[in-house]
């Protein structure tokens, strides 16, 4: 490398710099653009399509657990039983954002569409616990309960009807006493 090389490179580096530092002038002058923005107080606006946090829509949702079978990363958890009506009934449905990645494919795969992305994005916390949302404020444990109970109650109700509707067609089946049963033909 010779001297001719050594200042053609102090040159570049210079000249560089000069249209590095014209262009963060010019930003830091104009006055009409505006970088800096006072955050707890101004907000960007969030553009369409944003994934934010995730919300679940406990009365629309059916339980079909898709969500939690898509997930990459699996942090939806999700218990449901099978209620007195044979359909399904969240026993509870939790998504630890500290570990979603916001991909979207719970979403996307939600047949009622229950599951949605929302404009949320601040969430500080101190801890990893506070980082799981629990959709639902009952105990998994008295929502099983209580379901258990109400199919309790739906076989007894079918049951007491079973036996009254074989006690109708036993009624029916024998006559009263103030009617005569029917004469059988005697061969002659």
């Amino acid at each position: 490398m010779g001297l001719k090389a050594y200042l053609n490179d102090i040159v570049e580096a210079v000249v560089t710099t000069a249209k590095g530092m014209r262009i963060t002038a010019r930003y830091g002058v104009d006055p009409k653009e505006e970088v800096t923005l006072q955050y707890p107080e101004e907000r960007w606006e969030i553009p369409e399509g944003y994934r934010g946090f995730l919300h679940n829509d406990i009365k629309t949702c059916i339980s079909c657990s898709m969500c939690v079978k898509v997930c990459p990363v699996d942090c939806i958890s999700l218990e449901a039983v099978r209620g007195a009506d044979k359909k399904m009934v969240l026993a509870s449905y939790d998504i630890n954002i500290g570990r979603c990645m916001y991909c979207g494919l719970c979403v996307e795969v939600c047949p009622p569409k229950s599951l949605k992305h929302t404009a949320g994005y601040e969430m500080a916390s101190e801890s990893r616990g506070e980082l799981i949302l629990h959709f639902i404020a009952e105990d998994a444990g008295e929502v099983k309960a209580r379901v258990a109970r109400q199919v309790a109650e739906a076989a007894a109700k079918a049951e007491a009807a079973k036996a009254e509707d074989q006690a109708a067609a036993k009624a029916a089946e024998v006559p009263s006493s103030g009617t005569k049963p029917a004469e059988e033909k005697k061969p002659e």
